[in-house]
This record gives C-alpha cells, structure tokens and sequence, in this order.
C-alpha cells in the first residue's frame, strides 16, 4: 500500500493515526513539528503526506507550501497534501485564500471522523494522478 507521513505535535493524534493507516495496509512514519516533517519528507518522500496546521517550529500551511515548491522544481516527486486544522475560518473566501496559499490538496477539519479521514486519505490515493497536485490552485 501508500507510504504516510503523519505530521502532529498531538502524540495522541500521532498514534492514533498511525494505528488507523496501518490497519488499512500503509506503511507510516511520523513527526512532531513542522522542520522535522520538511527533512523527512525531502529526504524519504511519502506517497501522501497529512499535515496538522499548528505545528511548532513551521506550521503545516508551510511546510504544505515548501514541499510544493520543491515538486514544481523538480527535487521531489510529486504527492498529495492533506491538511488537518481546527481553524475554522468565517468565510470561503478566506478558506480559499488559505488552502491555495498553502497549496494543499485536501483540507479536513477538526474535530473530524476518523472514517471520513480514511475515504479522503483513499479517494486522494486512488486519484493517481499526483502531477495534478501540482497545478497551482
């Protein structure tokens, strides 16, 4: 199956998610703040990476943003970005500001359903297509 990146400072999130991704075949590596997600990812690119928005170090809207740059440029193979957040954000305006900014696929909102959380993970894996994450939203 898919290699994940989990990327939480939650250690209860972390394993929690990893238990759910390997239950379902994946092979998981995690990291708690943002720079060390951006080494990891650079170093050992995963087939999709999830990012919390509130990391320390770079938040998750960052590092979605880099790694992106990085795919443009030819330095990493191109995969999909799901973005987790608790920030609700008023208007789509700013919604749309925020995730074309940050360059993420795929945005779930905290608190989520871990169910919901699994078919997005599935339907942005089995999308295939990943040049398609890099177009610019």
């Amino acid at each position: 199956m898919a290699r994940i990146l989990v990327v939480d400072d939650d250690s209860d999130i972390l394993e929690t998610l990893r238990f759910a991704f390997e239950q379902q075949g994946h092979a998981v590596t995690v990291e708690a703040d943002g720079r060390s997600a951006l080494v990891r990812a650079q170093q050992d690119p995963p087939d999709l990476a999830v990012l919390d928005v509130m990391l320390p170090g770079l938040n998750g809207y960052e590092v979605s943003r880099r790694l992106k740059d990085d795919m443009r440029a030819g330095a990493l193979p191109a995969f999909p970005i799901l973005m987790l957040t608790a920030r609700r954000v008023p208007s789509g305006a700013r919604q749309e500001f925020l995730s074309s900014w940050s360059h993420a696929d795929v945005t779930v909102w905290k608190p989520y359903d871990l169910g919901f959380l699994l078919f997005q993970v599935r339907e942005t894996l089995e999308a295939g297509d990943h040049a398609a994450c890099l177009e610019q939203p």
